[in-house]
């Protein structure tokens, strides 16, 4: 072989190497050192199966494991490629953090939230940026419920929820947001686990269903 096609080609290796390396590591040191406020719920937590969410707790070398999936890695490279779209083109705010206080039996509990995008114009519109294996039924329900919930969290009357999918990329709008009472009831639901699964076909996908009490399905 050619010293410098030889060379070259050791280059590559090593580029290819490193990318993945730091790629994997940073989802990795990301995943492993985040720590959960007391009585703190994320958007996310209101919107998927609250056991999930204890087992996440108990087992984080599975939950962190979960992060590093190539399916997870891909809906994350998708994000920053579009979030960086947004912000050129819009203007927009990007990974906004949002927080608020509920009451639920005289405890106050924070949910926070971090939106993909939010564009300020004449109003405020929050985008929310989704992947999927498919495009079959989309806009999926949990994920509408998912922006109105972010609505609520910035004050936001209007969110657009963007898919991507191998078939077909397109938006949604929402504009139907959750008030107090229905956060509260979420939120009360979450913490007495009184939907498990929230949704029929969470069990498919969970990696904890080798061992949950709750799972549906085969």
């Amino acid at each position: 072989m050619d010293k410098n096609r030889e060379e070259w080609e050791n280059y590559l290796g090593g580029v290819i190497e490193m990318i993945v390396e730091e790629l994997f590591s940073s989802k990795l040191t990301e995943a492993s050192t985040h720590v959960r406020e007391e009585n703190t719920f994320y958007v996310t937590d209101l919107v998927r199966c609250p056991l999930k969410l204890k087992f996440e707790e108990k087992y984080k070398d599975l939950q962190v494991a979960e992060q590093v999936k190539p399916a997870t890695v891909l809906g994350d490279l998708v994000h920053a490629g579009l979030e960086k779209f947004l912000s050129d083109k819009f203007s927009a705010k990007i990974e906004v953090e949002g927080q608020k206080e509920v009451t639920v039996g005289q405890i106050a509990y924070k949910v926070k939230g971090r939106a993909d995008a939010i564009i300020e114009k004449d109003k405020r519109i929050v985008i929310e940026i989704k992947t999927a294996r498919a495009d079959k039924g989309i806009p999926l329900e949990h994920h509408k419920q998912q922006l109105r919930i972010y609505l609520w969290l910035f004050d936001a009357l209007e969110g657009i929820l963007v898919y991507v999918t191998p078939d077909r990329v397109t938006e949604y709008l929402v504009a139907d947001r959750v008030d107090d009472i229905e956060v509260i009831r979420l939120v009360e639901e979450t913490i007495k686990a009184v939907k498990t699964p929230r949704y029929s076909w969470e069990c498919s996908y969970c990696i904890f269903n080798v061992m949950c009490p709750s799972k549906r399905g085969k």
